[in-house]
């Protein structure tokens, strides 16, 4: 690690600590050259998701986006905060688990729709409307169909 004050590459760790909840390392560092003592902190990288939108560009994968997308269609409906993050969260992990680091916008709606359908069907046939770009009552007549089908 470069020294702070003298830019030696030179140091020795002093004392390393652990973080409550065991994501951070604290060391405190010496440089052998100068003396001079400074602190680092180790903490594992995160994978970064980029997202392919329709229109062909790309963008970090925000879950915030997920988030916001479940709760406007499940708005006034018995889907509890906690389910929310809960799907936010299994879908950012699933992606990162399949080695997904460059993934369709399509694919991270559909997830959200397969878990909306195990849910609240009201939220899902939202979800669906919006993101498919429903054109007609038609259009939310065949889902309506689809999820009767399931059910049966």
């Amino acid at each position: 690690m470069k020294c702070p004050k003298c830019n030696s590459l030179n140091d020795k760790v002093v004392d390393s600590r652990q973080s409550k909840d065991g994501t951070v390392i604290r060391r405190r560092r010496e440089c052998i050259d100068c003396g001079y003592r400074f602190t680092t902190y180790e903490r594992f990288e995160e994978e970064k998701i980029i997202v392919k939108k329709k229109k062909g560009h790309t963008e970090p994968f925000k879950k915030e986006k997920i988030i916001r997308g479940i709760k406007l269609a499940s708005k006034n409906r018995p889907v509890s905060e906690k389910q929310i993050l809960e799907i936010a969260d299994e879908i950012e992990r699933f992606l990162i688990d399949e080695g997904k680091l460059i993934v369709d916008s399509t694919e991270i709606g559909d997830l959200v729709q397969e878990h909306l359908k195990r849910i609240d069907p009201i939220s899902y046939i939202r979800f669906k409307s919006v993101y498919n770009q429903f054109k007609d009552l038609k259009d939310f007549e065949e889902t309506i169909k689809e999820i009767e089908k399931e059910l049966e």
